[in-house]
């Protein structure tokens, strides 16, 4: 037998070149007590309190099991989550960077990754409107960082936010202020838990009223701000969305930028899911104003298809990084060797970092800004074919909101059609129709699940479950979201029937 190392790795590519196609193979579902006594036919997925080192032709088969049983996110009937299938050039990316195995804190360990973080960051910088386009593309000071994830990044943010309202915060800690966070209500848990963490407080901050769409709206956070004043609380930032989860709804960021302009509030904006939207000269009007806001995170790892994970923070002022989060460990970041001034390690919280800008340049480089795009053109043209897929239904699916490329809707039982169904109506369906419609959702995705057909997210809309279907995945095509819709609706039918009383 080959090496260990050489089988895992072939079967690796193998998956990436060529990964799950077949109808029926999204996911091959199981309990968990039947995957433990899968894996108990190799290696076993326990350890034991003296685990012996297992034969290669048993860790090979336990990995044979690993592919078999996970969700093929690659497989163009996979619309579960906001993210999908990995680029494979940004696979292969990862590979190299983790066989590299370096740190992205200073210059000296990472000279190459070092200044390839500076291109990217700003571009990316460029591409929000962070930057003009200078003359030094990869300066030594670039508009941002890279962060494990979106929620770290809100969390670096408003630290942010909050030095700039108290700068000697680091040295004497908080002045004592009731500081406050406004977000949407359809915004992300994050603001939450960077409130918890940073000791400003879950019951300060405040969900902003938002739209039918699940946009926030600019006189709702007027009002908020203006009744936190009076309580004598201190307003300190604003998060705008741009991409709600659910519905993929983007605030308006000009808006947003008035009243923090304003009021002197900082602005960041969760661009986690929508800020790809930039890269398409048919949809970046969606965060019109982006340039405006104090902060801009992205998350890459989303609609751009690289690997788990890839997040940018962008920053309009980056010197306040360093005057935010330097430690000045006097063994790692010496002002006198050489080439110093391009270590980024003390500009943020983190020191050890993954090298995740490998795969998003190697990406960019094969793809180009033409082919990211198309990228996000694709995705938005597959939302508005199943949007006029359930319009020419004649009541089967009932659109409830979802705009770009997100999809929120429900399947309707003959008896029932037409119906209306939007956030504002739902509130008013009888509660037969209300459970009728509000149960059958789990039913069918867990017999999507069952039969590995597809993968299709469902979460309540005002208090009615209701089916989402996400576009992420660059290989999905017409025929792939009308095979899904007809599945949902072949087990709203058999569910249906299986509720229907017997004589």
């Amino acid at each position: 037998m080959r090496r260990l190392e050489e089988e895992v790795a072939e079967r690796a590519l193998a998956y990436v070149l060529d990964p799950p196609s077949d109808p029926n193979d999204v996911i091959n579902y199981a309990s968990p007590d039947a995957l433990l006594r899968v894996f108990e036919t190799s290696v076993g997925m326990a350890f034991a309190d003296d685990a012996p080192a297992e034969p290669s032709e048993q860790i090979v088969a336990a990995v044979d099991h690993v592919i078999h049983h996970s969700v093929h996110t690659s497989h163009p009937r996979f619309l579960n989550q906001n993210f999908a299938g990995p680029d494979p050039v940004s696979v292969v990316g990862d590979w190299l960077g983790a066989a590299l195995n370096t740190t992205g804190a200073t210059f000296e360990a990472a000279p190459v990754f070092t200044l390839m973080e500076s291109a990217v960051l700003s571009k990316l910088g460029r591409i929000c409107g962070y930057l003009d386009d200078p003359d030094d593309l990869v300066p030594p000071l670039p508009p941002g960082l890279f962060c494990p994830g979106g929620s770290t990044a809100t969390l670096f943010a408003l630290q942010l936010a909050r030095h700039r309202h108290q700068p000697d915060i680091a040295q004497r800690g908080a002045a004592g202020d009731q500081l406050v966070i406004y977000v949407s209500s359809a915004g992300h848990y994050a603001a939450t838990k960077s409130a918890a963490l940073l000791g400003i407080g879950i019951d300060n901050v405040v969900k902003v009223a938002s739209d039918s769409v699940g946009a926030m709206i600019p006189s709702a956070l007027e009002t908020a701000i203006a009744e936190s004043v009076a309580a004598g609380a201190v307003p300190l930032a604003v998060i705008g969305t741009s991409g709600t989860t659910v519905t993929s709804a983007f605030d308006d960021l000009n808006a947003l930028a008035d009243i923090c302009d304003e009021h002197e509030l900082w602005l960041h904006v969760d661009g986690c899911y929508g800020g790809s939207a930039l890269f398409s000269p048919s949809h970046r009007y969606l965060l019109d104003g982006v340039e405006r806001s104090d902060s801009f995170v992205w998350n890459l790892h989303k609609m751009m298809g690289m690997t788990q994970q890839c997040t940018a923070l962008l920053v309009r002022d980056p010197q306040q990084l360093d005057r935010c989060f330097a430690g000045k460990a006097d063994y790692l970041f010496q002002p006198d060797k050489l080439y110093a001034d391009y270590d980024s390690g003390d500009r943020t919280f983190q020191c050890a970092r993954r090298i995740d800008v490998l795969k998003l340049w190697l990406s960019w480089k094969h793809h180009g800004d033409v082919g990211f795009a198309a990228r996000i053109d694709h995705a938005v043209a597959m939302a508005d074919h199943t949007r006029a897929r359930i319009a020419a239904s004649e009541g089967e699916f009932a659109h409830v909101t979802g705009t770009f490329t997100n999809v929120v809707f429900a399947w309707v039982p003959p008896e029932l059609r037409p119906i209306t169904l939007d956030p504002e109506s739902m509130s008013e369906l009888d509660p037969t129709t209300h459970q009728t419609l509000h149960t059958l959702p789990p039913k069918v995705k867990a017999q999507m699940q069952a039969e590995g057909t597809a993968m299709v997210g469902f979460q309540p809309i005002a208090g009615l479950n209701t089916f989402r279907m996400l576009f992420m995945n660059s290989t999905v095509s017409t025929d792939d979201v009308d095979a899904i819709l007809d599945r949902i609706s072949d087990y709203g039918v058999a569910a249906m029937s299986a509720t229907e009383p017997t004589n």
